[in-house]
């Protein structure tokens, strides 16, 4: 099987303007392939959210190289990566299928009925059918949740950056994001990196993990889930999930990263 890479990074390195001596991180590499979950991790302020910023273009390096293997022939990558904030960002003010379609209305690459008619394929596979004339202040967090991914769905791109989609939520329906996310990323074929503080979700998820440092020490290592798929809770409490729970514990805690 042929294996491509999606995204590549060598010695990426960012410092505030105002400040240059004091480095968010320094010296990161990493490589992306095609239809991978990659989690990264680490303490907070080590720069994963301005990571997230500078890959979807919103923010340029102080230093270093990102490849974006796109098939649209464009030099930037704004617009290109489909980037889902750490709040859902929902505008009070618009129902449901309005929320989803600020992708449109942004870059109108097909006709409104098309995109309509992709919402509501995608908001009856999310379990949210019923709710596509509903505000957000009427619904749940997890639902809020569904809605924010449906729209970074919307937005289109191979590469979807999700900075903690799940952290505001309970456990339980975290639980039940989890199992819909995972069947929908492997139905979708979609690369997908992902911010958590969360190891244990980290592990379920990911193929490979990212463990960040950030600051002038930089750096960062790679943390690979040799687990099978598909991924399922009670695998939480088998001996190999355990053993990798402590491994990658253990590498944070050596690396002050959490």
């Amino acid at each position: 099987m042929l294996i491509t890479e999606t995204l590549t990074i060598r010695g990426l390195a960012y410092s505030y303007a105002h400040s240059p001596q004091s480095s968010v991180f320094a010296d990161l590499s990493m490589h992306i392939h095609q239809g991978e979950f990659i989690s990264i991790v680490g303490a907070s302020g080590c720069g994963k959210s301005t990571l997230f910023k500078i890959i979807a273009g919103l923010l340029e390096p102080t230093s270093g190289e990102i490849d974006f293997h796109s098939d649209v022939s464009n030099s930037t990558r704004l617009g290109q990566i489909a980037y889902m904030p750490q709040q859902d960002l929902l505008l009070p003010w618009r129902t449901v299928m309005d929320n989803c379609l600020l992708p449109w209305e942004l870059k109108r690459v097909r006709s409104k009925q098309e995109s309509i008619a992709q919402i509501r394929g995608m908001l009856q596979r999310l379990g949210l059918a019923e709710l596509e004339n509903a505000y957000p202040q009427e619904l749940s967090g997890g639902m809020k949740q569904r809605v924010a991914f449906l729209r970074t769905l919307v937005a289109g791109g191979n590469l979807m950056l999700l900075d903690e989609p799940f952290g505001a939520l309970d456990a339980m329906t975290k639980r039940g994001m989890h199992k819909w996310l995972l069947e929908l990323w492997s139905e979708l074929d979609k690369t997908v990196l992902f911010i958590t503080h969360d190891l244990e979700e980290a592990l379920l998820l990911s193929d490979r993990i990212y463990l960040m440092t950030g600051g002038t020490a930089g750096g960062i290592q790679e943390f690979i889930v040799d687990l099978p798929r598909p991924r399922h809770y009670k695998q939480n409490y088998e001996p190999r999930f355990i053993a990798l729970r402590e491994d990658l514990e253990r590498r944070l805690y050596e690396n002050h990263t959490y």
